[in-house]
């Protein structure tokens, strides 16, 4: 569904260079670029991932809205907040917030998610990001802020910013390319300094169930001792037609995905008695 658009204000890009599309389970409206990073499975397995009983999460690389919008309307009335350095993308966010209703719910930061100081850090009791997981060698466009939501060298500085972000004891949630996650791993066992990790678990997404998992959701707790555990799979679809039913009932009844072993349950810190709103 691609509907009419009557946009202004959007800075530097025409109505002509967007699309507005249903997005989630159809309850939402996603006005996006028609080139460069656009919304993908990815966002919806993402936003599923993110545990209904957070308070306040906070997401890196946020793009046009499309997962926090999701959230946001999985669940209804929670407060999340959105850090998205492009300028173009940071305005569809806020243009998307609008039309979606969520003023009063999502917060928009115009800023570089990897930021050395940000008044973000500490605030947060979950994280979630889709960072630019793919090679730089691999991503040849010659528009820098493309390049830049695509693909990075170096994922172990999104995961220090998730590290810097979050509260002690809370969870990052991300979604990435499987042939990363060893990289994610190195970093996350303290391969860099000053990041630390445990209670890591990983579910692998099989797009069907005889092929290999192209991405891993992954959940892990700031400051934790906890080992690690991998997840039964999610596999996405039966053929190119039928989604698998769990697929179904997350894109289109707001399942969730739940990222932690059999048996255990989220322990969430306490945020801020001053708010991060």
């Amino acid at each position: 569904m691609n509907d009419s658009l009557s946009l202004t204000g959007i800075r530097g890009v025409s109505a002509s260079e967007l699309t507005c599309n249903s997005w989630y389970d159809g309850s939402l409206k996603l006005v996006q670029a028609k080139k460069g990073l656009r919304a993908t499975t990815d966002a919806v397995l993402l936003a599923a991932s993110v545990p209904t009983s957070a308070q306040h999460p906070l997401e890196l690389g946020a793009g046009a809205g499309a997962v926090c919008l999701a959230f946001a309307r999985r669940c209804e009335g929670v407060p999340i907040s959105a850090v998205e350095i492009d300028p173009i993308q940071s305005e569809l966010l806020r243009y998307n917030i609008i039309e979606n209703g969520f003023i009063d719910l999502i917060k928009v930061h115009e800023s570089d998610a990897c930021a050395s100081v940000a008044s973000w850090h500490g605030q947060h009791d979950v994280v979630l990001m889709n960072p630019p997981y793919n090679d730089k060698e691999s991503s040849l466009s010659s528009d820098k802020m493309r390049r830049q939501s695509m693909a990075v060298g170096d994922l172990g500085e999104w995961i220090e910013a998730g590290y810097k972000a979050l509260l002690t004891k809370g969870y990052l949630v991300m979604i990435s390319r499987t042939d990363r996650l060893a990289e994610i791993l190195s970093v996350m066992s303290g391969a860099r300094r000053g990041v630390r990790f445990g209670d890591i678990s990983i579910k692998p997404v099989h797009s069907f169930a005889n092929k290999a998992a192209g991405r891993v959701l992954l959940l892990a707790r700031k400051d934790s001792g906890g080992g690690l555990s991998l997840l039964p799979p999610l596999i996405l679809r039966q053929s190119a037609e039928i989604l698998d039913p769990v697929m179904y009932e997350i894109e289109n009844n707001r399942r969730g995905i739940n990222l932690l072993p059999e048996g255990r349950h989220y322990r969430l810190p306490r945020l801020p008695s001053t708010g991060v709103l």
